[in-house]
C-alpha cells in the first residue's frame, strides 16, 4: 500500500487493543513505516493520557461509544485498515465500520482492509450439556465459515453472529477481511488502561473462595496464547498488508486465523493456580474442587467481575 495508508484502531483503551496499539508503536522491523495510528475511543481523560503518552504517533478521535454508528462510519471512511478489537458481539458497529471502509474504497480505488478480533468458543463444543464428538480444526485446512455457518443456523451465538457478518458483509462491500480467532488470552497487557486478562479474574476468585476449584471434571481443553505474542500477530498482519498488499494473507471466508500457541486442561490451570497459591500462603491446601453447573454460578461466577457496565462499553 502506499506510504499515506491510514489505520484505524478501536478499544485503544483494552487488555487486546491497548497491547496491539503499543505493538504497532514500537514497530521498527518494516520497510514501510507506520505513520500516527488513529485511536476511536470515549472519554476525554483518557485519551489525554495517551495524547500525553505518545504525542503524535497517535490521533485521538473521540465518540459517544459503540452504539454513535454514525462517527464510526464517518471515522472509518477515512481509513485503509481497521483493526477491531472492541466487543467481539456488537454487530452494529462492525458493520458501521465496514461501510465506512468501503466509502473509503469507493474515494481512493484502493484496497481496504478489517482485522476483526473474535474467539475460538464460536467453534466450541460443549461437553456437559451437549456431549458429542470433539473436533480440533486447522484454519488452513479446515472450512472453518462452514461450520460456524451450521452451528449458527442451529444456535445463534452473539460472538458467532458478529464475526459472520463481518465476513458477509465485507464480501457484500468490498472490504478484504481478516479475523483472528482467539483461545484464553493471557499475561500482562501493555496497553495504559486494561492489563489483565480473565484468567486473572479467575485467579483471584479462587483466592477469594479460599481454595481451588474446577467446574466439572476439568477435562475441557482450551488453546492459550500470550497477550504480547497475539499483538505481535497483529502487526504481522499490518505490515503484511502495508509492505506486500496482502498477497499473502487469507481473507474472507478462508480469512479466519487462530492465534493458540499451547494449551491446557481447566484442571490443570486450577491446578497450577493451586500449587501457586499455596505456595504463597494464600490457600491452605492444594486440592482442586469440583462444582456443578449449579454451583459454578453460585459460588464461582459472583466472584468473576469481568463483565460489567465498563467492559460493554469498551472503546
Amino acid at each position: 500500500m502506499t506510504s499515506d495508508t491510514k489505520i484505524l484502531l478501536t478499544g485503544a483503551t483494552g487488555f487486546i487493543g491497548g497491547s496491539v496499539l503499543t505493538s504497532l508503536l514500537d514497530s521498527s522491523a518494516s520497510s514501510h513505516p507506520l505513520g500516527p495510528i488513529t485511536c476511536l475511543m470515549r472519554g476525554p481523560d483518557r485519551a489525554s493520557l495517551l495524547s500525553s503518552t505518545y504525542g503524535d504517533r497517535v490521533n485521538l478521535v473521540l465518540y459517544q461509544g459503540l452504539d454513535d454508528l454514525e462517527a464510526t462510519t464517518a471515522v472509518a471512511a477515512q481509513h485503509d485498515i481497521v483493526i477491531n478489537t472492541t466487543l467481539g458481539y456488537h454487530s452494529p458497529s462492525t458493520k458501521a465500520l465496514l461501510r465506512g471502509l468501503a466509502q473509503r474504497k469507493a474515494s481512493t480505488g484502493r484496497d481496504v482492509w478489517m482485522i476483526h478480533t473474535s474467539g475460538t468458543s464460536n467453534v466450541g463444543d460443549k461437553p456437559i450439556t451437549k456431549p458429542g464428538p470433539v473436533r480440533e480444526f486447522d484454519d488452513s485446512a479446515d472450512d472453518v465459515y462452514a461450520y460456524e455457518k451450521e452451528q449458527e443456523a442451529l444456535e445463534p451465538y452473539a460472538q458467532r453472529t458478529t464475526e459472520l457478518g463481518v465476513i458477509d458483509t465485507g464480501l457484500q462491500l468490498g472490504v478484504k477481511t481478516i479475523v483472528i480467532m482467539s483461545p484464553i488470552i493471557y499475561g500482562n497487557g501493555t496497553g495504559l488502561f486494561n492489563k489483565v486478562s480473565i484468567h486473572t479474574m479467575y485467579m483471584k476468585a479462587m483466592m477469594q473462595i479460599g481454595h481451588a476449584v474446577v467446574v466439572g471434571d476439568g477435562a475441557g481443553v482450551w488453546d492459550h496464547v500470550h497477550v504480547q505474542d497475539l499483538a505481535e500477530l497483529y502487526r504481522l498482519v499490518v505490515l503484511e498488508i502495508l509492505e506486500k498488499e496482502g498477497r499473502d494473507l487469507p481473507t474472507g471466508k478462508k480469512g479466519i486465523i487462530f492465534s493458540g500457541n499451547g494449551r491446557h486442561s481447566w484442571l490443570e490451570y486450577s491446578q497450577l493456580v493451586a500449587d501457586a497459591l499455596y505456595d504463597e500462603g494464600v490457600i491452605t491446601q492444594k486440592t482442586v474442587a469440583p462444582l456443578s453447573l449449579e454451583e459454578a454460578g453460585t459460588i464461582l461466577m459472583p466472584h468473576l467481575g469481568f463483565i460489567n457496565d465498563e467492559t460493554t462499553k469498551e472503546g
